[in-house]
């Protein structure tokens, strides 16, 4: 009976897993609209081919949402599914369509929204701090480490001492015995 049972849960789940694998695949909608289910797109193609494809990626990946996810226009819209990066792709696409320059269209949005918009940020004014600051503490760091390490290393050889004067003798004792009492115990 167990057997029977294991059996027709083997042979179930293979049948599963053939109508899963011989169903074909339905066209999903690779657009920046989320409409989720289309029939009509082709499977494998991708929206951004071509030149204009090319430039309009290139614009949703230097553009910043602005719905506070502070993903790329580009990862937004499919990532966060927000309600401004799919406008936002929009009015770059008709704009690139319309012949305007990459130039012109992220001037565009920078004239509308700042420069919080851009995901790398103007080298200028405040903003450099932001450039120069990394590379300025990983040389400090680095020159913190190399000082602490030539501390450490003696340049000086240590030269042995075969055979003491009366004098010498005499300091070295008494170093000795004032180095024995200032640091004795108190039992």
């Amino acid at each position: 009976m167990m057997r029977g049972r294991l059996a027709l849960q083997v042979l179930s789940l293979a049948l599963f897993g053939a109508a899963v694998t011989t169903t074909p695949a339905a066209a999903q909608s690779t657009g920046p609209t989320h409409a989720g289910y289309d029939p009509t797109v082709s499977v494998g193609g991708h929206y951004h081919e071509g030149e204009l494809g090319e430039k309009w990626l290139a614009l949703e990946s230097a553009l910043k949402c602005n719905c506070g996810c502070g993903l790329d226009v580009h990862s937004c819209q499919f990532q966060m599914q927000c309600g401004t990066s799919p406008v936002w792709s929009l009015r770059i696409k008709e704009a690139l369509e319309a012949g305007e320059s990459v130039e012109a269209v992220q001037a565009s949005f920078v004239a509308d929204y700042g420069t919080e918009v851009l995901m790398l940020p103007p080298a200028e004014g405040f903003n450099l701090l932001g450039y120069f600051l990394p590379a300025a503490a990983i040389l400090s760091a680095g020159m913190l480490v190399g000082m602490i390490a030539r501390g450490r290393a003696t340049h000086e050889t240590l030269v042995p001492v075969e055979q003491l004067s009366a004098e010498q003798e005499a300091k070295l004792r008494a170093a000795m015995q004032s180095l024995d009492e200032h640091e004795s115990p108190d039992w």
